[in-house]
């Protein structure tokens, strides 16, 4: 049974019970709380900081990689055999540490997602306690999501958003937007190529 036949069959009940006792029904947009809360905005901030850092470090990894390539071509012609063999080792090893690092940074699974849902779980535990308590306090029987996608039709006066928004924000503060750090500035972003100078496998990942 999908959900939104569960919530019709709900509601459905729910206004045969309203015959009975009074039926108090609201509805919030989760996913505009996310966007739009002063602790949603410092979790972005800091996310993109963690990615630059982690995209600094595999970009000074690449550079290594071409000082040494270059250093490789002006000395191959006076080199050894066994000196080529060990300065491409070098490189060979130093793109495979350059690869591994980007894997556990940007890899499905890895430093990136890990990070994400440590910043954003708490966040999303405070919205759940904060809807429950707005149920409890002024006593619906039930508050739907409409990120959800299930409610086709719901009066605004029904909507807690804004009202559960402003208690998330009342004792935060916004941080401020410099624009020193972008997402577009630090790291690839969800659904996109990350392509190194070194050769290598191309990754994706996909923002938790």
């Amino acid at each position: 049974m999908n959900k939104a036949l569960i919530l019709i069959i709900l509601s459905l009940g729910l206004l045969s019970l309203g015959y009975a006792q009074a039926v108090k029904l609201g509805y919030v947009n989760t996913d505009r709380l996310l966007l739009e809360s002063n602790e949603a905005a410092e979790i972005s901030r800091l996310f993109n900081l963690d990615k630059q850092n982690w995209s600094n470090q595999i970009k000074q990894l690449d550079d290594q990689i071409k000082q040494m390539e270059r250093s490789f071509e002006i000395d191959k012609l006076t080199k050894t055999e066994a000196a080529k063999r060990e300065a491409q080792g070098k490189i060979d090893a130093k793109k495979a540490e350059a690869g591994k690092l980007l894997e556990d940074y940007f890899g499905d699974g890895e430093a990136a997602e890990e990070r994400y849902r440590e910043l954003i779980d708490p966040l999303t535990l405070k919205i759940h306690n904060l809807i429950k308590k707005t149920a409890e306090d002024e006593k619906y029987t039930m508050i739907f999501d409409v990120s959800l996608g299930t409610i086709l039709y719901a009066l605004p006066a029904l909507d807690l958003t804004e009202q559960i928004l402003l208690e998330m924000n009342k004792d935060t503060v916004k941080p401020p937007d410099d624009g020193t750090i972008k997402p577009e500035d630090t790291s690839p972003q969800p659904g996109d190529e990350f392509k190194p100078d070194f050769p290598g496998e191309d990754f994706k990942f996909d923002k938790p």
